[in-house]
């Protein structure tokens, strides 16, 4: 996975502006980021490259996008009579010392790879996950509101569902790591799990105080 797709986009809406503009830098810039441009597509196909990392970066920034997307529609509709589909002091609060939680125990395992006690840590990680995706399903359960209500609902609804399969996905990934080996697995699979979780960690936080807490 490479990210020139993403820069070459950029780079030809910028020719198209100068062009139509007539804007002399634009157009020199032009040349010369294509210049970068080819340099760097040689660089990418290079043989002896890895680009496990590079490709899991620009993985999340799709993901960022479609979060933002999705919070920005959110606000959009929210007005001073809606209200959130759960009390924020209630169940999402205690996700968010699960997830917070998780977070650090899988950090804790991160730096201790090599370890005995590395298991431990990853073992503890996916319970609070699990126990997580236990907890926002009682939150559903019981909720009185559902996505045909409103606009505001079916975006609320979407984002926080988005959120809950980022969190199965984070958690199958952190038992795929156990299941092959807490401390055998190559190094390049025990972080892009780790980040993935670090981000769906992040993101809940966002989920709650603009989606809870507001």
């Amino acid at each position: 996975m490479s990210w020139l797709p993403l820069y070459n986009s950029w780079l030809f809406f910028m020719a198209l502006l100068s062009f139509f503009l007539w804007k002399i830098v634009g157009v020199f810039s032009l040349f010369c980021l294509v210049g970068l441009s080819v340099f760097m597509l040689i660089s990418e196909v290079m043989p002896y490259k890895v680009h496990y990392e590079l490709g899991f970066w620009l993985f999340i920034l799709s993901e960022v996008a479609i979060f933002g997307t999705l919070f920005v529609m959110c606000l959009w509709s929210m007005d001073g009579a809606t209200e959130s589909i759960s009390s924020a002091t209630e169940l999402p609060l205690l996700g968010s010392f699960l997830l917070i939680g998780s977070s650090i125990t899988a950090t804790t395992y991160h730096h201790c790879r090599g370890l005995n006690i590395s298991w431990v840590f990853l073992a503890v990680t996916i319970v609070l996950g699990l126990s997580f995706i236990l907890l926002q399903a009682v939150e559903f359960y019981e909720c009185e509101c559902d996505v045909l209500n409103d606009v505001y609902y079916s975006s609320v609804f979407s984002t926080v569902g988005l959120h809950f399969s980022h969190v199965f996905v984070g958690v199958l990934g952190l038992s795929v790591l156990m299941l092959l080996g807490a401390n055998t697995v190559k190094q390049c699979y025990a972080n892009v799990a780790v980040w993935y979780w670090h981000f769906v960690d992040y993101v809940w936080l966002f989920v709650f105080f603009l989606l809870y807490f507001l």
